[in-house]
């Protein structure tokens, strides 16, 4: 994981900024002496645009009066000979768990955690441990959805596989030997997608995450950034939702004239409810108005103002 650089200009207070730019992102941490620091987090769609990025938000730094400085010694370095449940454990705030990890019965160095598992919000947190502790798979199952037997099927599957998602890829989209409740697929993500441990600096880095889905819900030649936006954007998956319909992936591009949406030339990630929508009013737009979706297979539908089919077609396309 690279460091953070830090930047400080003393005005009427001491202002600081942060940042820390790995693989795809660029994350931003500012404030000062006497305020409650920020953070922001920007994905770009390849490395090289977020080092570009990243690049220019220091020059901009650098021009308003900041002076590059010693950072501060970052949680992640201080504690990473700990444990990964250590670090959870010993964390103090609004995310320190109020209840230990206990072991999972049948399952080596498996451990679990109920979150006020009888509220409709309530979820169940699992960590599979790697590497003596030092790493782990995490993934959380809302209690409504929680059922020991389909868990007890995904912690087999994922037990043996517990070090895929640490082999430098962003993410693997893998087909389940046997079903696990309705899901065909496993999705792993890499620490840096995933960000299953963001609240806890010390262990994030060291954290993958894992749940299962439905084949159409990720496309297999997907790019990190589509991945990204699918689990984390305002289309995100319902991830922990183990007993949810299919979520089937919508990329979309579009000139829809006139509508509330602003022409998008470029296919990105969208609501199915964004599709529909869309084609309420196509066939009342200027005959230039097209909509293209693309399926998790990459395959591409074209709709016009003339054409014919139904949204429930579409969303037959999407699902597969």
């Amino acid at each position: 994981m690279t460091s953070w650089r830090r930047f400080e200009r003393q005005e009427a207070t001491l202002e600081y900024w942060e940042i820390r730019q790995e693989g795809i992102r660029c994350f931003l941490r500012w404030g000062s002496d006497r305020t409650r620091g920020k953070a922001s987090t920007t994905t770009l769609e390849d490395e090289e645009r977020a080092r570009r990025h990243a690049a220019r938000k220091v020059d901009e730094r650098l021009r308003k009066g900041f002076t590059e400085v010693d950072p501060p010694t970052d949680p992640a370095e201080a504690e990473a000979g700990t444990p990964v449940l250590d670090v959870i454990a010993g964390s103090v705030g609004p995310y320190a768990p109020t209840a230990p990890y206990l072991p999972v019965d049948g399952f080596d160095e498996v451990y679990r955690r109920a979150h006020s598992p009888d509220h409709p919000m309530g979820f169940h947190e699992y960590y599979v441990l790697r590497e003596q502790g030092s790493s782990a798979v995490r993934f959380a199952v809302r209690a409504g959805s929680h059922q020991h037997e389909t868990v007890a099927g995904f912690l087999e599957f994922l037990c043996s596989r517990r070090d895929l998602a640490f082999d430098g890829r962003s993410h693997h989209k893998v087909p389940l030997p046997s079903p696990v409740g309705s899901f065909d697929h496993a999705l792993f993500c890499s620490p840096a997608l995933g960000r299953a441990c963001a609240a806890y600096p010390g262990a994030a880095a060291r954290v993958a995450t894992a749940f299962p889905v439905f084949d159409c819900e990720i496309g297999d030649e997907d790019a990190e950034v589509l991945v990204d936006a699918r689990i984390h954007g305002h289309a995100s998956l319902p991830c922990s939702d183990w007993g949810r319909s299919p979520y089937p992936a919508v990329d979309m591009r579009f000139d829809v004239r006139p509508s509330y949406y602003r022409p998008s030339p470029k296919f990105k990630v969208h609501r199915a409810a964004d599709v529909q929508k869309l084609m309420d009013v196509l066939p009342k737009a200027s005959s230039q108005s097209w909509l293209e979706v693309r399926s998790f297979r990459g395959e591409t539908m074209r709709l016009e103002p003339d054409t014919s089919l139904s949204f429930a077609d579409v969303l037959s396309f999407l699902v597969g």
